[in-house]
């Protein structure tokens, strides 16, 4: 496993959050954009009927396409996508998708464009809660007064009513979990298919020849609903848990 020299640490500044991102997400996402994209091909049932409740003709943005997976859901509405990172849009523009590069922070679109928006699995790659914010607000403005935006995250809480997520259940045999204290600022690496120690840390994927560390920020019960609260014209339609990330649907309002 290419592990880092020392110890990363949760970042205290702005600088140190965009170093771990580009190093341990955009640079990750980059080297291993096929082998991902070859395990993330069936959509979610319910971003399905989200994206199936806008009328014909809406326009619809991805924030954080990947390989698009969602984005021929139908053929009857207008989906744009944008991404992070080069090798992943290069898989979309082979399948013909509409598709540009930007970070989610900084979405170089007009105010007030699309009817709606997606944001599948993005935010927990995104290191302060500063940034968090930053982001969601970015979905927030480009959205028409009006628009509908459905953003999911990683949850911590990987058993919810005695119910283990399917990430857990796949766990072929017991892993011994080593309990590690939540104040800490280190980021500590996940063992995978096992319950989530702390907030944030490293989680390891296997290349042909190596493993890589991802950054994730998983996210508590309530927390998008905490972040969404700091920002103005937002009304929030529905919160929920599916199979182990926390979803949120919210509503520009003029």
């Amino acid at each position: 496993m290419s592990s880092p020299s020392h110890p990363l640490t949760i970042p205290k500044s702005e600088s140190d959050a965009y170093q771990l991102e580009q190093e341990h997400v955009h640079k990750v996402y980059n080297e291993i954009a096929h082998n991902f994209s070859d395990t993330r091909y069936k959509p979610w049932p319910r971003i399905v009927d989200f994206l199936r409740s806008f009328p014909n003709g809406s326009l619809i943005l991805d924030v954080g396409c990947g390989n698009g997976k969602y984005m021929n859901i139908r053929n009857d509405i207008m989906m744009i996508g944008c991404d992070r990172s080069e090798g992943l849009l290069k898989i979309c523009r082979d399948r013909y998708f509409e598709v540009f590069l930007s970070d989610c922070m900084n979405i170089p679109v007009p105010t007030n464009m699309f009817d709606g928006a997606i944001c599948i699995a993005v935010l927990h790659h995104i290191s302060t809660e500063a940034r968090r914010l930053l982001a969601l607000k970015e979905i927030v403005r480009i959205l028409k007064p009006g628009g509908h935006a459905l953003v999911t995250v990683w949850a911590k809480e990987q058993e919810i009513n005695n119910k283990k997520s399917t990430y857990i259940t796949k766990n072929a045999k017991p892993c011994p979990i080593h309990t590690k204290n939540e104040t800490t600022n280190e980021l500590i690496i996940h063992t995978s298919r096992t319950a989530f120690q702390q907030s944030d840390c490293l989680v390891p994927w296997t290349k042909p020849t190596e493993k890589v560390l991802r950054y994730y920020h998983v996210f508590i019960k309530n927390e998008l609903e905490h972040i969404l609260n700091h920002i103005s014209h937002v009304k929030i339609i529905n919160s929920y848990n599916d199979d182990g990330n926390w979803c949120i649907i919210f509503m520009k309002i003029a």
